[in-house]
């Protein structure tokens, strides 16, 4: 089977291993993602070509996502995971020893294939370490390492830019990277062989997982929020008058932390109610900072802060979860790419609808805006689960006759 050997435990080897080599991973994409335009700018990159050295990642990883799900499916994930690692420490190293933009992009694109195939990959690893009926839990604990890193690697990143150069940044993360690849060669416990038959037709499916679309479509909506959070909220607080709000993104951190860890297993019991409360007061977020220059803007943002990362640490692994439990385990690598996709679009998308809105609009009835998206998905949740509840009725009263 091509997953890692499941255990009754929640925090068994398998998950303990792959936990520390995301951990890895994500401080040396934090190091090199905050880094990155002060690098390219140094050497006389515009401000322009800065964006599309960065762009060039996400393009990338939006472009290949649907294939990762089949390649997770049909190879053997353990190996998949080890050459995606190297794929990601070649790229790195190379940004740090090039100043050629053609180049820079070159990488950029390689480290977004190999992001897209990592992420896919350790996702549905993840899922096969987890006892099914905590998997909402686990990967809520599991996202929880992102968050840590979130919180200590940018400002390692620049130090160590400031410090020794920008260079000495990229070669840093990419030997942790190297190390990750080395620990998921050695440490990972994967009985692992494919499981699709050799040969067999590729159909839409091995790409695209219909069970788990629904759940991408969702994925949009919450990646997007926080898309458009990441890219304006310091802009918004310049503009009145907050100066540097640093703050907001440290608060939104612990409660991002608080709510990963309490939320997972009240999901795995309640996942309606988790998904309700985590829209709900992801809509409420937004229409705080919507409000932000009409009343005390420190406060509001404070609480749009808290209110966000309290609701997107209850929403996202939930997802996640569905996404997985939606499909068998040998169809569990084009689940995590059906969502990963989702995550991909709105990443990329809603930020720049989002600067279309603030420059014609201004920021605060931007966000007042990107509320809207939230209160939809509430509706289409509601909808989705009324109709997966009647269709498993009529099942259910065709099995009796």
């Amino acid at each position: 089977m091509n997953t890692v050997h499941r255990e009754e435990r929640l925090l068994n080897n398998a998950y303990i291993s792959l936990f520390i080599i995301n951990l890895i991973v994500s401080a040396s994409f934090y190091m090199v993602s905050t880094t990155i335009t002060l690098y390219v700018t140094a050497f006389g990159a515009t401000a322009a070509i800065a964006g599309t050295i960065v762009g060039a990642l996400s393009i990338a990883s939006m472009c290949v996502r649907p294939f990762t799900g089949i390649l997770s499916d049909r190879f053997k994930r353990k190996r998949l995971l080890t050459l995606s690692l190297v794929g990601i420490s070649v790229a790195m190293a190379g940004c740090g020893l090039t100043q050629s933009i053609p180049l820079l992009i070159a990488l950029r694109v390689l480290h977004g294939f190999s992001f897209s195939i990592a992420t896919t990959v350790t996702m549905a690893l993840v899922a096969g370490t987890v006892p099914k009926r905590q998997m909402t839990e686990g990967l809520g604990y599991f996202a929880v390492g992102q968050t840590i890193t979130s919180a200590f690697a940018p400002s390692l990143g620049i130090w160590l830019g400031e410090r020794y150069g920008s260079s000495i940044t990229f070669i840093c993360a990419a030997v942790l990277v190297l190390l990750a690849s080395g620990l998921a060669q050695w440490i990972i416990p994967l009985p692992d062989a494919t499981v699709m038959q050799p040969g067999r037709k590729l159909v839409l499916s091995d790409f695209i997982s219909r069970e788990a679309l629904p759940f991408g479509v969702l994925a949009i909506v919450v990646a997007g929020a926080t898309g458009v959070e990441n890219g304006f909220v310091a802009l918004y607080g310049q503009q009145l008058g907050l100066g540097n709000v640093g703050w907001y993104f440290t608060i939104g951190a612990v409660a991002l932390f608080a709510s990963r860890l309490a939320s997972g297993k009240l999901a795995d019991r309640h996942t309606s109610l988790v998904m309700y409360a985590g829209l709900g007061i992801m809509t409420l977020a937004f229409v705080l900072l919507g409000l932000g220059n009409v009343w005390n803007a420190t406060f509001l943002f404070a609480g749009a802060a808290v209110c966000k990362a309290l609701g997107l640490g209850a929403v996202q692994p939930t997802l996640q979860a569905s996404s997985l439990k939606s499909v068998g385990e040998d169809r569990r690598g084009a689940a995590a790419s059906t969502y990963y996709l989702g995550t991909d679009i709105g990443q990329a998308f809603a930020p720049m609808l989002g600067g279309v809105l603030a420059y014609s609009r201004g920021y605060s009835n931007m966000f007042a805006v990107f509320a809207l998206p939230q209160l939809l998905g509430i509706a289409y949740y509601a909808w989705l689960t009324h109709r997966r509840s009647t269709i498993g009725f009529k099942r259910k009263n065709e099995n009796h006759e």
